[in-house]
């Protein structure tokens, strides 16, 4: 059998020219040459085994996808779900919503992630990125990681994911998680629901609730990027239909007809602006794929 029919054969869907602004999180982007979409960690791994040198999403809650698309393969995890609870540990598979997993750790009377229980996007995005709030991180639950590289399956523990702010070994190589474990700790359901819903007050108080792939920048020297955003003026500055957000200088926000080129240069903008005010670069921290020329 060809490659493409093996994956579909092993349970995977695959769409052609699909348009990614119909899927990604900020609705913007061009075509994808050929969407591969498992529903299982096991038809996942005959898709990484048969793709291409593939790209891997998540929920593209922190990706960028350029007006021009993407040739070539590429593969979303979001249909690949499964949750399972042993004791104070739970195993989630990659495509799995980190709110859910939040959810279900409070239903089970689990604390730890309470702080997380806000953040979009998936558990292979949040462990790839080391997803945080509020001062807790991913990296301080996770205990291993399910992971596929070089043609095989192997588990990595915390040490060995190579944990960062907003960084991971996985952002920096091949290797693609399929599940995370995470141990937490026994607690009050009660404590823990009320604590979940007093950090996504916090959240909805500071950021915006529109369209936005969360924060832009990375904080420079413990100083959120905001604060040298607001400083230079940059509030509300708009470029095609892609906007600073009024709320947190740190977001830009969809206003309803944006592309992907939109929001790449008022990033370069705003990059620009806190240079020439403060002599300071700060760092990206959504991620652009594909070509962005301008």
């Amino acid at each position: 059998m060809k490659k493409y029919d093996l994956i579909i054969a092993s349970g995977a869907t695959i769409c052609y020219n699909k348009l990614a602004k119909d899927f990604c999180a900020f609705k913007t982007g061009g075509k994808i040459e050929r969407l591969i979409m498992p529903n299982s960690v096991s038809n996942m791994i005959v898709s990484l085994e048969n793709a291409e040198t593939p790209i891997v999403f998540g929920g593209t809650t922190n990706s960028l996808i350029s007006d021009n698309g993407l040739f070539g393969d590429v593969i979303v995890t979001t249909n690949v779900k499964g949750i399972q609870v042993d004791g104070n540990k739970i195993t989630a598979n990659a495509g799995e919503s980190l709110a859910k997993v939040c959810n279900i750790a409070k239903e089970n009377c689990l604390s730890g992630m309470e702080e997380l229980s806000g953040i979009p996007g998936t558990i292979g995005g949040a462990v790839c990125m080391n997803a945080g709030a509020f001062g807790r991180f991913i990296s301080n639950i996770l205990i291993s990681a399910e992971v596929y590289t070089d043609g095989k399956v192997i588990i990595l523990s915390n040490e060995e994911c190579g944990f960062s702010y907003r960084s991971s070994l996985f952002g920096k190589s091949d290797m693609v998680v399929l599940s995370a474990t995470f141990e937490l700790q026994p607690s009050n359901g009660l404590l823990i629901s009320n604590n979940m819903k007093l950090y996504k007050n916090k959240r909805r108080q500071s950021q915006p609730n529109d369209i936005s792939l969360g924060s832009v920048f990375k904080k420079y020297d413990n100083n959120g990027a905001g604060y040298y955003i607001e400083n230079c003026g940059l509030k509300g500055v708009t470029i095609g239909g892609c906007k600073v957000s009024e709320k947190h200088a740190n977001f830009i926000v969809n206003c309803g007809n944006a592309n992907s080129t939109d929001y790449a240069k008022l990033v370069n903008l705003c990059s620009d602006k806190v240079y020439e005010k403060y002599n300071i670069r700060l760092e990206r921290e959504v991620k652009y794929f594909g070509e962005f020329i301008f």
